[in-house]
């Protein structure tokens, strides 16, 4: 058990819940999974949908989406027939779910794939940088590594090309052949 902001995730007969600091509930064990809080909601699984729960055990977000992921930046990213977008913690959609796929938001900055290419949006909805990659990554420090036609290069948030066309791209803490 680890306690992640004073709530511990768990389990009784395969259902997931929380408990405090002082092993008392504030959530039952009814959810088939559950994440850590993060922006003070967690992610919830019952019966195959995902939804929100705040501090409390409230639910925020009824379970209606499928596939559970955090908040960053205040949204988070949700499924629904098949398709990506990102609703806000109060569970409003903010990005309409029309993306193949979507990863949280870093710097203002999400990456999305649309027909096997990858692209950035901010917070608004608005695509930023054009979907032309083959991969992308998160923003770390006003740049990410995407790779393009084999070749990995770094781009700011603007899109704009700071370092080209290599086959290996070296970041701070990684060494990655994109």
């Amino acid at each position: 058990m680890e306690f992640f902001r004073s709530l511990a995730r768990v389990s009784q007969n395969g259902k997931w819940g929380f408990i405090n600091t002082k092993g008392e509930v504030v959530a039952p064990c009814i959810y088939d999974s559950a994440l850590n809080f993060s922006e003070g909601l967690a992610g919830v699984q019952q019966n195959g949908k995902c939804g929100f729960i705040n501090t409390k055990g409230e639910v925020v977000v009824p379970c209606i989406y499928d596939g559970e992921k955090n908040f960053s930046e205040g949204l988070a990213p949700v499924k629904q027939n098949g398709k990506c977008g990102f609703i806000n913690t109060k569970g409003e959609v903010v990005v309409p779910c029309i993306y193949d796929d979507v990863w949280d938001f870093s710097e203002g900055l999400a990456y999305f794939k649309q027909n096997d290419k990858y692209g950035y949006i901010n917070t608004k909805g608005e695509v930023v940088i054009p979907c032309i990659y083959d991969l992308a990554e998160y923003f770390s420090e006003g740049l990410a590594r995407v790779k393009q036609n084999g070749k990995c290069s770094i781009i700011n948030t603007k899109g704009k090309v700071i370092v080209a066309e290599y086959d290996v791209v070296l970041t701070f803490w990684s060494v990655v052949e994109l």
